[in-house]
């Protein structure tokens, strides 16, 4: 099918129920008509804005780990059209990280060729880069620290060779969060204190912000083969975003640690990863004007903190 003269593009947003998706379908309303797939449409999510259904998107069923669900979707995709996909599994079972990340996405990608070879962007993460110091630059190599980031690496590689886009936020705060902000408190309960001297320089972006990139970039001229990163231009001092969190929980600002051994082996004995520490005091920042040029959108001065971590 041809869109015609005037008509608004078709994109089809994959994981739009979710903490990120959900930000990138409220973009895109009014700019593009968004059929957003789901495996539960019409589910609200309490923790976060309004859904798709809030956003006159139309909603239907499918999921990304079922073969050919997406069929129909696509098929009734206009031309030109994208698809956005920004399904993920974040947590610690390599099983269901494989099944989600990896095969659901090759899932996407053959059901994409069945049906036009629509365009494809895929929402992945900076930690597919593993540890640090990153700082600026690169590019940085494959070298991801846990089975989900392996996981969305692989994935990574699919849609790349499928001529898809990729965009790899670090960290995503905002209304919703069940990660960021619940990680750094219990990082600063358990090692009772913060480690390190709070000087980690990292990159982070609010959850709207990266929404508004996502569907900036999906309404631009294709960008075939190419991964961005995503995050607000100026670095983070990590002592910066703990005291805005402690700010927004009423505690008082953690005494720093330093890095001496006995600091970091409670964290080790309470099932922190190495990866996991390391994302919160080494540097970690990357180079995103790129993806903020391309998308349309203009960066604050300065990252949106105030009130980040909610009430």
């Amino acid at each position: 099918m041809t869109a015609g003269a005037g008509a608004l593009p078709g994109v089809v947003v994959l994981g739009s129920s979710g903490f990120i998706g959900r930000r990138i379908a409220a973009s895109l309303a009014g700019k593009a008509r968004v059929t957003a797939p789901s495996r539960n449409p019409g589910k609200r999510n309490p923790d976060g804005p309004a859904g798709p259904q809030e956003h006159h998107a139309t909603s239907t069923v499918a999921d990304v780990t079922v073969p050919g669900s997406l069929l129909p979707v696509l098929r009734g995709l206009e031309h030109p059209g994208a698809v956005v996909h920004a399904v993920s599994y974040v947590g610690s079972d390599p099983a269901l990280a494989r099944e989600v990340n990896e095969v659901g996405t090759r899932n996407v990608i053959e059901q994409c060729r069945q049906s036009g070879n629509p365009r494809l962007i895929y929402l992945s993460t900076a930690s597919v880069h593993g540890m640090g110091p990153h700082r600026g630059g690169g590019p940085y190599p494959y070298a991801p620290a846990s089975a989900a980031s392996a996981a969305r690496a692989a994935a990574e590689r699919l849609v790349l060779d499928y001529g898809g886009e990729v965009v790899r936020p670090n960290l995503v705060f905002g209304e919703g969060d069940r990660w960021l902000a619940p990680g750094l408190l219990r990082i600063i309960d358990v090692a009772r204190g913060w480690p390190g001297d709070g000087a980690a320089r990292l990159s982070v972006i609010d959850a709207g912000s990266l929404g508004d990139l996502v569907a900036g970039l999906a309404l631009a001229e294709p960008q075939p083969g190419q991964a961005f990163h995503a995050a607000h231009p100026e670095p983070v001092p990590v002592s910066v975003l703990v005291e805005e969190l402690c700010l927004a929980s009423g505690r008082p600002m953690p005494r720093l640690l330093g890095d001496a051994p006995e600091v970091w082996q409670p964290l080790l004995d309470a099932g922190f990863s190495r990866h996991q520490i390391d994302l919160v005091t080494v540097d970690h920042f990357y180079p995103s004007e790129q993806l903020w040029r391309i998308g349309g959108v203009v960066p604050g001065a300065e990252p949106a903190l105030a009130g980040m971590f909610g009430s």
